[in-house]
């Protein structure tokens, strides 16, 4: 079990005690930059995945999963940084969707606001970004002065547009016996990068190391919408 300021928290599918200073409701229009690489997960390493309830791991269906790292410069609870990960689309009630099963974020309103609006279970961290050349940059985070992740990029100059209408990411999330969906849209230029290093405590986060990347981009700067949830139940 764990405690964030005045929350309650067993995991988004189990019930949640709220008690907010700050409220920041949906909608949420955010802008910044982010990086997202691309892979696959294999049923054996979701059946694994400690991370993931029992009714995901029985309805994954494939797809790519998606390692997510943002540096939000404006957004309704101020900036902060952001690494999730969608490990590939789950089957809930006949259609394909995405589910966020780690994240972490840099401010404690992130966190208290993403779990109350949309029930991503977002956990508090120190996140860092760091030029580390002219087109490099290393990103880390750590809890209590451990460091749990870091990845450094390469980025290219060939820039292209990024629409989340040819790639979007439904995201369905449980809470409180309820069901939150949620289809966030934006847009931004691309650039293609090269994944130079990265490397995970799989107490915290999920290990990557040894997955073969399928594409990885940056999109800088981008702009992102977060509608209010569709809550069922």
């Amino acid at each position: 079990m764990v405690w964030y300021s005045g929350w309650k928290v067993q995991n988004s599918e189990k019930n949640t005690i709220f008690n907010m200073s700050e409220v920041f409701p949906a909608p949420w229009k955010l802008s910044g930059k982010g990086y997202i690489v691309l892979f696959r997960f294999s049923k054996d390493e979701i059946a694994a995945d400690k991370f993931l309830s029992d009714f995901f791991k029985e309805n994954f269906v494939g797809g790519f999963a998606s390692l997510m790292i943002v540096e939000y410069q404006h957004s309704n609870a101020g900036p902060y940084n952001e690494i999730l990960l969608i490990p590939g689309k789950f089957k809930y009630n006949g259609r394909r969707k995405n589910t966020i099963s780690k994240i972490y974020v840099s401010t404690q309103s992130s966190v208290d606001n993403g779990i109350r609006n949309w029930a991503i279970p977002k956990e508090l961290a120190e996140i860092k970004f760091t030029k580390t050349g002219n087109l490099s940059e290393k990103v880390t985070a750590q809890i209590d002065g451990n460091e749990f992740f870091s990845a450094e990029f390469r980025k290219f100059r060939f820039p292209f547009p990024v629409h989340t209408a040819f790639f979007p990411f439904p995201l369905v999330q449980f809470m409180n016996d309820k069901v939150y969906f949620t289809k966030f849209s934006g847009k931004g230029i691309g650039y293609p990068v090269k994944l130079k290093s990265i490397k995970t405590d799989s107490l915290y986060f999920p290990d990557l190391s040894k997955k073969k990347i399928i594409a990885a981009i940056t999109i800088d700067p981008f702009r992102i919408c977060f509608p209010e949830a569709d809550i069922k139940g």
